[in-house]
């Protein structure tokens, strides 16, 4: 999130919903955010007053509980360790992990070799981490070995379309979260260790095929080039034509 880029308030609604909506069990949802020092502060306070109106339980619930049963391990394992290499849990904690029933952990200044940030948490968390420029942002966002879905958000239609290109992800939205799932002719699909192959659009077509292909001689060669026969003159005349069809100027 570029400094120059769009109000915190407009920007925190899709923070809140690509980290904590599906209870974070999205695999393209917000795990990571890293938004320029003169506005982070500014981002944080709308994200958590944002996360404070969640609901946990109940028929009007914002999000359900954990499907999987070992993942409360794993968002309990990656917050404590957050904590404990000096990151700040500014809404949320240890303590919201109760059970499949998760509410929402919004975490701030967690070094870059904590597992919140190595790794995928899956769950209704998300780090929020300062950066000196957009340079920098890049840089920390293609550091995991992870790459499915990424978001960039700036006023700059120009700086959008740059950091979209530099990201390695296999998706990349601009000023949204998660669209590009919505878009059936839209290839789906990670890059660097989140998956392999495409779902969506001609490529995903392509991921469920297996291609075979058929060539049929409709006349007789003019060239007598497959058969052990093939004479001298057959092999002078395609030297000679090699650089005819191939060569420099054609």
């Amino acid at each position: 999130m570029p400094g120059d880029g769009m109000s915190p308030v407009t920007e925190d609604r899709f923070v809140v919903f690509g980290a904590m909506g599906n209870a974070g069990q999205t695999c393209v949802g917000v795990e990571r955010v890293y938004v320029e020092k003169p506005v982070r502060d500014a981002l944080v306070a709308k994200v958590v007053e944002r996360a404070q109106r969640l609901r946990l339980g109940g028929d009007d619930a914002s999000y359900g509980p954990m499907t999987l049963g070992t993942q409360p391990d794993v968002v309990a394992a990656h917050v404590a360790d957050a904590i404990a290499r000096g990151g700040t849990a500014v809404f949320g904690g240890p303590e919201s992990v109760n059970g499949r029933q998760i509410g929402p952990i919004v975490l701030t200044d967690v070094p870059e070799d904590a597992d919140a940030v190595r790794l995928e948490t899956f769950g209704p968390t998300v780090v929020i981490n300062a950066v000196a420029s957009l340079d920098e942002a890049v840089e920390k966002a293609n550091a995991t070995d992870y790459g499915l879905g990424a978001a960039v958000f700036t006023r700059s239609a120009k700086t959008g379309e740059s950091v979209a290109g530099r990201l390695k992800a296999g998706v990349v939205t601009i000023n949204s979260v998660l669209g590009f799932a919505a878009i059936p002719a839209l290839p789906f699909g990670g890059a660097k260790g989140s998956g392999f192959g495409r779902i969506h659009g001609a490529d995903g077509l392509r991921e469920f095929s297996v291609p075979k292909s058929v060539a049929r001689q409709t006349r007789k060669a003019a060239l007598n080039l497959l058969t052990m026969e093939r004479g001298e003159r057959d092999m002078h005349l395609v030297a000679k034509m090699i650089p005819m069809l191939h060569g420099k100027g054609r």
